[in-house]
């Protein structure tokens, strides 16, 4: 493919982003596919193929955890396990691939990409923001909504994959600004964000986004602090995490709190649930993606009836997701990947630090509390984050 179109095609891809996280997040795996192909085709023509094996640490970690959850198939109740083992395979694949290529970009290729991206998630924003204050009128017209089913579409997850998405995308954009010599202007956008955020019905986008404002702030005092800090929370999160959700259902019995809005109450629920049946299977777990598919025994809620399935698809929380899944094994190799991840931000340029560290912890607040950790559009929103804040870091600084 000729490189005119191939750029063309990336600024694309760029520039459709953002309208995509406003209007149809679920959207995202073909826009990851895309970008894999694209980024592939790029490197080949450039003869650059050569940059995966810079990642072969993590690509080989990956690999091994993908073997276990491959293996995990056999005992699974689910019947899409294969199919979720073949969905984290390409999202991998879509990191491993579009990170070479973002790599190796020339600057004034990635100031212009960063340019489109940029552009791109202000009309997002403006266009989420539109639908969020006319009450969602594109989703009711293109899914034939009648206007008097409109309630069940605020409180539904149609504005929250959009506000989470959106609430990954700002720090991208924020150092994209930053970047190009709007110093000043940088934190205004996720700031602005989180004012938006307010009215909405997504408690774990307005967790995220302040979680991730906390971080920015100490990221700015002291880079090596806030990145030890983040390493703490996610060891804990994936060696503590069965009982510290025991503690908080069995033992100070949150589920009763008072002082706990009803889906918190409820989450909690589920966490103790989920993690009495991590506990059956220790080692390796229950299988991959067997939440959305664990038969009950005997189980009762206080919130809604159980019925086919023990849980609502999903945990709510990765780390027991993982572990519920995969056992101690997955969580030891999701551990080591998280780690290597968060240890790359140091080799980033130290102005950049403070919105990676803000990205990381931003997604950290939502894989704890929002969806399932393997539904493909939200493995995808946390790849194009990803992607977007090494384009923005590629763009040369500009310190007027």
């Amino acid at each position: 493919m000729p490189e005119r179109l191939l750029m063309a095609a990336a600024g694309f891809l760029a520039v459709a982003l953002g309208p995509l996280a406003a209007l149809a997040p679920r959207g995202l795996p073909l826009w990851a596919i895309l970008t894999t192909l694209i980024a592939f085709a790029a490197l080949l023509r450039r003869q650059a193929l050569g940059r995966l094996v810079r990642a072969l640490v993590p690509a080989a970690l990956v690999g091994v955890f993908l073997l276990v959850a491959l293996l995990t198939c056999l005992w699974s109740p689910s019947g899409r396990s294969i199919a979720t083992v073949a969905e984290i395979g390409y999202i991998a694949l879509g990191a491993l691939v579009g990170g070479a290529w973002v790599s190796q970009l020339p600057g004034v290729e990635a100031r212009r990409l960063a340019g489109l991206f940029l552009g791109g998630l202000l009309v997002g924003i403006a266009l989420f923001g539109v639908e969020a204050l006319l009450n969602f009128p594109v989703h009711r017209w293109w899914n034939a909504v009648p206007a008097e089913e409109i309630h069940h579409i605020i409180y539904s997850n149609v504005p929250k994959r959009s506000s989470a998405l959106l609430c990954l995308l700002v720090w991208p954009a924020a150092l994209a600004i930053d970047r190009i010599g709007q110093r000043g202007l940088a934190l205004a956008l996720p700031v602005g964000y989180a004012l938006l955020c307010l009215p909405l019905t997504s408690r774990s986008a307005m967790l995220g986004i302040a979680i991730g404002l906390v971080a920015y702030g100490l990221a700015l005092w002291s880079r090596a602090a806030a990145r030890r800090l983040l390493g703490a929370v996610v060891s804990l999160g994936f060696v503590a995490v069965l009982p510290l959700v025991l503690l908080l259902d069995r033992v100070l019995d949150l589920t009763r709190a008072p002082w706990l809005f009803f889906s918190a109450q409820h989450r909690i629920e589920i966490w103790g649930m989920a993690a009495d049946r991590a506990l059956e299977t220790p080692l390796l777990g229950q299988g991959i993606d067997s939440s959305r598919a664990l038969a009950p025994h005997g189980e009762v809620s206080r919130f809604s009836p159980i019925i086919d399935s023990l849980l609502p698809l999903h945990p709510h929380n990765a780390f027991l997701q993982v572990w519920l899944e995969l056992g101690a094994v997955g969580a030891a190799l999701a551990l080591a990947a998280t780690l290597l991840l968060l240890n790359g931000v140091k080799h980033l340029d130290e102005r950049d630090q403070p919105f990676a560290l803000a990205l990381f912890a931003t997604s950290l607040a939502m894989i704890s509390t929002a969806y399932g950790v393997w539904q493909p559009w939200w493995m995808a929103s946390f790849l194009a984050a990803a992607l977007t804040l090494r384009l923005a870091a590629r763009v040369p600084a500009d310190d007027r």
